[in-house]
């Protein structure tokens, strides 16, 4: 208990000039963490995860980009392999804030892949595509929930990083690694719906924010991650990417 509240003091001291999560956030990861979901090889994406980056990278990211009132959790791991049992993601949430259920599907047998408390905080579950014929949710039995397939996420997964947010006496996460964040960033935002304005406008802010401090201080790994995702293909990878440069 002295090292957890030593711990508090130092979290706190950081978080006046870092970007913390909020409460809901804060709360939901301490929970997953604690789930042991990021040991069994979940990963922290999305905004949530960009509001780790400025510690590890040392470099000051605007705040208007790091807003959010969701978490999305990503695995590559469908079978969520673990010895300690299996525990249904409503109820590890609902560690987190009782008010949290589950946000059905069009088909009521699918198991849900998005969660909302009652305060309108979403976590969704997200995994790689695998196949075209692949479900949606694909099923992740061990939490008795679904996750939705996405293309291109297996790449941003790749080299997943621990790292910690600032949130209580701290918690532990797996984020992507920030230059291939960057990078997806750039790929994703010229394929939003045209009703996304707002997201794909703060897709663009995060990856100029780290791409301006990678350039400074880790030059090579933006490089590789840009080389590695230009060389998948023209059409998915490098004509995307390119559009968000030149925008950019």
């Amino acid at each position: 208990m002295a090292h957890r509240t030593e711990r508090r003091k130092l979290v706190s001291i950081l978080a006046r000039v870092i970007p913390a999560p909020a409460r809901p956030l804060g709360d939901v990861l301490e929970a997953v963490a604690h789930a042991g979901l990021f040991r069994r090889g979940a990963v922290l994406v999305g905004t949530g995860a960009w509001q780790t980056y400025a510690p590890m990278i040392g470099a000051v990211l605007p705040a208007a980009t790091v807003m959010t009132q969701d978490a999305d959790l990503a695995t590559a791991d469908l079978a969520l392999d673990s010895d300690s049992g299996d525990t249904a993601m409503i109820d590890i949430l609902r560690c987190a804030d009782h008010s949290f259920s589950a946000v059905m599907e069009l088909d009521p047998m699918t198991l849900p892949s998005r969660f909302r408390s009652r305060s309108g905080f979403l976590v969704d579950l997200l995994t790689p595509a695998l196949h075209r014929t692949d479900p949606n949710p694909m099923p992740l039995d061990r939490l008795k929930a679904g996750a939705v397939p996405l293309q291109q996420l297996g790449w941003l997964l790749e080299g997943a990083v621990d790292t910690v947010a600032l949130h209580g006496a701290g918690v532990p996460v797996r984020v992507p690694a920030p230059a291939r964040f960057a990078v997806h960033k750039l790929l994703i935002a010229p394929k939003r719906d045209p009703g996304q304005t707002d997201k794909r406008r703060k897709d663009l802010l995060q990856a100029k924010a780290l791409i301006e401090a990678l350039s400074e201080v880790d030059p090579f790994s933006l490089d590789d991650a840009l080389a590695d995702a230009r060389g998948r293909g023209e059409a998915g990878w490098a004509g995307p990417i390119n559009r968000s440069l030149r925008e950019l």
